[in-house]
């Protein structure tokens, strides 16, 4: 039980650095070079199944209620990410969703570290 806590932890600690990361991406192609899109696009690859080993983490350490459920809304948020881009490009209402999911996913990100943080 106590790994799977460290584990989860450890996970939301890394999946919060990789949102400010990607972040940081999207400004470097935005203000200095728009080439920076592909590493924005492929980057997110990496870490973007983490809040689901998260939220399957929460079974193993015990974890409930809130914590549990954040885990997997924050996994569905990049999912509808993914689609506002992949899908939903053409639709520019829902497109201009991307930057304010991003806005979702760290807060979720922060909400998620503050909950296990030492003490917690």
């Amino acid at each position: 039980m106590q790994v799977g806590r460290l584990l989860y932890k450890g996970l939301a600690w890394i999946f919060l650095s990789c949102i400010v990361l990607q972040v940081f991406i999207a400004g470097l192609a935005i203000f200095s070079n728009p080439v920076n899109w592909v590493l924005h696009q492929s980057f997110v690859k990496i870490f973007a199944f983490v809040p689901l080993v998260m939220f399957l983490l929460t079974f193993i350490g015990g974890i409930k209620g809130r914590d549990r459920w954040i885990s997997l809304g924050l996994f569905l948020l990049i999912v509808f990410q993914f689609l506002t881009i992949q899908v939903f490009s053409s639709v520019f209402v829902l497109a201009s969703l991307h930057p304010v999911i991003a806005l979702l996913l760290f807060w979720g990100s922060v909400i998620t570290v503050r909950n296990h943080s030492v003490g917690n």
